[in-house]
């Protein structure tokens, strides 16, 4: 994810914001400009382009240190809580997501800036200290890149000892935090591995043993708890290999698997997958503000993928691929799927 300034992505926002005006006359001419821009873009790909990043000396303040999770501001409505893997294998997709504060509180603002955020780094019980980092809740705006920036700086690394990691204890972490008056609250977890006692022999003959929960806490508890507490969950799965892609599946119900299980794992390219999962978490967090809502997003990720081609030549397709397959966790008739894809790629 690039680390660019929060403004610069807003503005961004603002300029794909003006295709779903209600005024027709405003959404044609915003139309139009966006295709000139698609096609300058596209025709640009094999140009080496400088990337954009900002100063985050000049988003920090230690004054604005917010760990632990305490309470939300009074009158929010809908939370959004992000518990995020932190251990060895997957500290690369964790630093990532740190790295991006600026473009995740940008997107966040201009998908649900009404609702807070709260972010909580997990690994194993072995880590001590370092197990459960929390960032406290914090809402979309200046001060909240602050809060996030600021607070990412003492989110420390951590071992995560075995390969499963203490996924039925973040769970249980989540629902027990205060939520104060908010009736609406979303829980989103990124990991490349399973929770303890969800092992199976074909995971064992690879990644070894699981040491268990020391605390006796069990998944499907833990599970149930979240389904009594939050109006959703939803997964990155970001595993290298399938086989944990496939257990990952048994947090969900088989009614809502397959749209709210988004998995990676199919994904070979360690450095592709890298641009993806940060991605995948904010389209999770639109789609709960319904399809206007996800087309800007993906309207605004496709021309970003091109001015910042960080697929070189190939930006183009990988980036239509990549949008296609967010379409498949979409409740929609196909068709209107396929009629929003055509405007995202600016082809309506």
């Amino acid at each position: 994810m690039t680390s660019g300034s929060r403004d610069v992505y807003e503005r961004s926002y603002h300029e794909t914001s003006s295709s779903f005006d209600a005024d027709e006359a405003v959404r044609r001419e915003a139309r139009e400009r966006r295709r000139e821009r698609l096609n300058e873009h596209r025709s640009d790909l094999g140009r080496e382009r400088a990337r954009e990043t900002r100063n985050e000396d000049q988003v920090h303040d230690t004054s604005k240190v917010r760990l632990g999770i305490k309470s939300p501001r009074a009158g929010v409505n809908r939370l959004h809580v992000f518990l995020v893997d932190n251990s060895g294998s997957n500290e690369r997709i964790a630093k990532n997501i740190r790295a991006g504060s600026g473009y995740l509180v940008a997107t966040l603002n201009a998908v649900d800036p009404e609702a807070q955020y709260a972010f909580m780094y997990f690994s194993d019980h072995r880590d001590g200290m370092r197990f459960i980092q929390e960032i406290d809740w914090f809402g979309p705006d200046e001060e909240g890149d602050v809060i996030l920036n600021s607070t990412n700086r003492q989110i420390m690394p951590a071992n995560g000892h075995d390969a499963p990691e203490a996924i039925e204890c973040a769970l249980k972490r989540a629902c027990e935090l205060d939520f104060g008056d908010a009736e609406e609250k979303h829980l989103y977890l990124v990991s490349d591995q399973i929770a303890h006692g969800m092992s199976t022999q074909e995971y064992a003959a690879i990644f070894g043993g699981d040491e268990g929960c020391p605390k006796g806490q069990m998944i499907q508890d833990s599970i149930g708890m979240v389904r009594q507490v939050y109006r959703s969950f939803q997964m990155v799965g970001c595993a290298e290999h399938p086989v944990v892609g496939k257990i990952q599946r048994q947090f969900f119900t088989d009614a809502r698997v397959a749209l709210d299980h988004l998995d990676l794992s199919h994904v070979k390219s360690p450095s592709h997958r890298l641009q993806l999962v940060s991605n995948a978490l904010l389209f999770l967090v639109a789609r709960h503000q319904g399809m206007q809502s996800v087309e800007m997003f993906l309207s605004a990720l496709y021309e970003k993928w091109l001015a910042d081609p960080v697929f070189g030549m190939a930006s183009d397709t990988k980036a239509r691929g990549q949008i296609h397959s967010f379409g498949e966790y979409l409740e929609a008739p196909q068709e209107q799927i396929e009629a929003m894809m055509q405007r995202i790629f600016g082809e309506e």
